[in-house]
């Protein structure tokens, strides 16, 4: 097939970008730039802030609250609350975008564990006090009408970290209408366009765990559950009830005791962002019905549909997140999916959209009666945009890495060196107490194996990386079998979403090397907990640049893997003395050698020297036991 375009990483200014170039519009923005991200009890708090420097602003104020109530002031007078004056920052001077700014900096006081600090911002002329001009009013994102009184702020302090139980998750991630069904319900409809419904449901997964379990998976993530008219449900019309093509809330609760019981947690998909044109309360606005539903949602006739929606798309109206009313609402109905239904987290969409002063109440609404439950943000930004949701989720699907993945792995466009290089500088920008989802593919992009022109040898090496990786694993259904995709138009998100492949359809060396890998993750605590980095060797083949290594360690147990990317053999040679930690004479070390159709011995190692060949796309996996730190 010709070369695809991977379009979901496609060149775009990231929502972060969008939001600090509406200083053009705002006049001041402030974008919940601080530092730290994740305050700790007793920290103060450093605000990033710039202003249009074309503005004849010369003050800036943050009024701030560190009770929970609604901060408020103007012009340095506070009215509730608190107020700290805010100073130009060194190298004041900047470009954002096409805009000239000025950059400040405001300190917030540390407070103890617990507190809810919320702030507003605005900035004015010391010389002409009628203008004023309020930070991030009008957000590109999601709410363009502006903020009377401002937008607001918030961020809380804690000592809080991702739930332990994350670091050892291997997720697999399931596409409801597309998986399975029950044996005494209608079959999947094989004829189904792509954009219809091909009639998945929950007890068909249910019926499927023993499949999934076998897998060595210890996590499942269904796609959204809740009642919707489109096939993939991204749009809820009801946050209390599942879908009834997909089956009854007891199906729901009864496919997660059963996971449950196979030692498999459950996430959902939860959107927050938008609803459906169908829920109660866009019904309610829209007809007038009810006064207050009207300010759930932003309507106006410069809208394509007459009412803000994602994307422009018609039945996705987007929710007036920053009120309080459909916060509580969104809240509310996080805790019922968590409590009614046991489930044990959820995979947040859009996260981008709602501003971040609605994910600090959000997290913390989950938080008070879930401690133990995850969160898990779609940010499709880069890692400046995912670093400033540092203690407002408890997760982030890493795409920036996943984009260069799929360029080594799949598309063949960048050298694996460069990945491993590249490897210690990406972790160093993720925030220290968030844990990184990793993944070759989803539901939004196309399938890697369709993008790897379906040679299984390229998955088959990308699956041996994830499976190494730092994080935890997250596998789209029918990776792990060879399911690729029909066709691949930019931007057409169904080609990606096939139905699952069963029985014959499966490729074997495909599912086999993927459950051995699985495997050795859930058995080596070095590959589900421990540290991470490239490792220096010799390398010799027509492609060096294509050979490499990575270790991951902890306490006195070692793994390591080898890759060789290149499409001709290689010879690897490693000197234990290189290592990143310490090989005792007396250490056990073994190996498996990956060749594309299967594995074998890997032999020449010893406690000094680690050599062996590796064929084309190939991969060795080297234990060492008693490895000191």
């Amino acid at each position: 097939m010709a070369t695809a375009f991977d379009y979901f990483f496609g060149p775009y200014v990231t929502p972060q970008e969008q939001r600090l170039r509406a200083v053009s519009l705002n006049g001041v923005a402030h974008a919940s730039e601080i530092a730290p991200g994740d305050p700790a009890p007793g920290q103060p708090v450093t605000l990033s802030i710039i202003t249009d420097a074309d503005l004849p602003i010369d003050r800036v104020a943050v009024y701030f609250t560190t009770d929970g109530s609604d901060p408020g002031g103007a012009l340095g007078t506070p009215t509730s609350g608190q107020v700290a004056l805010a100073s130009t920052a060194a190298g004041a001077s900047g470009q954002v975008g096409p805009t000239r700014v000025r950059r400040w900096q405001a300190t917030l006081p540390g407070q103890p564990d617990g507190a809810l600090v919320r702030y507003r911002i605005d900035a004015w002329s010391a010389a002409d006090t009628s203008r004023r001009w309020l930070a991030d009013a009008i957000d590109p994102l999601g709410a363009p009408a502006p903020a009377p009184a401002g937008r607001e702020f918030a961020y809380h302090v804690d000592r809080r970290a991702a739930p332990d139980w994350v670091h050892d998750a291997i997720v697999y991630h399931v596409f409801v209408d597309r998986f399975a069904v029950a044996h005494d319900q209608p079959p999947m409809r094989e004829d189904a366009g792509l954009a219809e419904f091909h009639g998945g449901t929950l007890r068909g997964v249910a019926e499927k765990l023993d499949y999934i379990a076998s897998l060595g998976v210890n996590c499942l993530w269904l796609s959204p559950v809740m009642a919707s008219p489109t096939y993939h449900g991204y749009n809820p019309s009801d946050y209390e009830n599942v879908a009834q093509r997909y089956g009854s809330n007891d199906d729901l609760r009864a496919l997660i005791a059963a996971a449950h019981a196979r030692g498999i947690r459950v996430l959902l998909d939860f959107v927050a962002n938008h609803t459906s044109n169908e829920h109660p309360a866009f019904l309610a606005a829209r007809q007038g019905t009810t006064p207050e539903a009207r300010d759930w949602y932003t309507f106006g006739s410069e809208y394509r549909n007459g009412y803000l929606t994602f994307f422009d798309v018609e039945g996705m109206p987007v929710l007036k997140t920053d009120s309080s009313a459909v916060r509580g609402y969104l809240i509310d109905a996080a805790r019922h999916w968590l409590t009614d239904f046991n489930a044990d987290g959820l995979r947040l969409d859009n996260v981008s959209g709602p501003a971040h002063a609605f994910w600090t109440h959000f997290q913390e609404g989950v938080k008070q009666t879930h401690p133990d439950a995850l969160t898990l943000g779609e940010i499709t930004g880069a890692m400046t945009d995912i670093s400033t949701y540092d203690g407002r989720l408890d997760s982030s699907m890493d795409f920036p890495l996943t984009r260069e993945i799929r360029r080594v792995f799949a598309l063949r466009e960048a050298p694996l060196d460069e990945l491993l290089r590249s490897l210690a500088a990406h972790d160093a920008r993720l925030p220290a107490l968030m844990a990184p989802a990793r993944l070759l593919d989803n539901h939004d992009m196309h399938r890697f194996l369709w993008l790897a022109e379906n040679d299984t040898r390229r998955l088959k090496l990308a699956l041996a990386f994830l499976l190494s990786m730092t994080g935890f694993p997250v596998l789209y259904y029918g990776t792990e079998a060879g399911l690729s995709q029909r066709a691949g138009p930019p931007g057409q998100d169904s080609f990606a979403r096939e139905p699952m492949l069963w029985g014959a359809r499966q490729q074997v060396d495909v599912l086999d090397r993927t459950r051995w890998l699985i495997a050795q993750r859930a058995e080596r605590v070095s590959l589900r907990r421990g540290l991470m980095a490239s490792v220096s060797m010799e390398r010799a083949g027509d492609a060096p640049e294509q050979l490499g290594a990575l270790a991951r360690w902890r306490d006195r147990e070692a793994t390591i893997l080898v890759i060789n990317n290149a499409e001709s053999p290689a010879l690897f040679t490693i000197e234990t003395a290189r290592l990143p930690f310490a090989v005792r004479p007396d250490a056990r070390i073994s190996g498996h050698a990956l060749a594309p159709d299967g594995l074998g011995p890997l032999t020449g190692l010893t406690s000094s020297r680690l050599e062996g060949a590796l064929g084309p796309l190939s991969a060795a996996i080297i234990y060492v036991d008693s490895a000191g730190q």
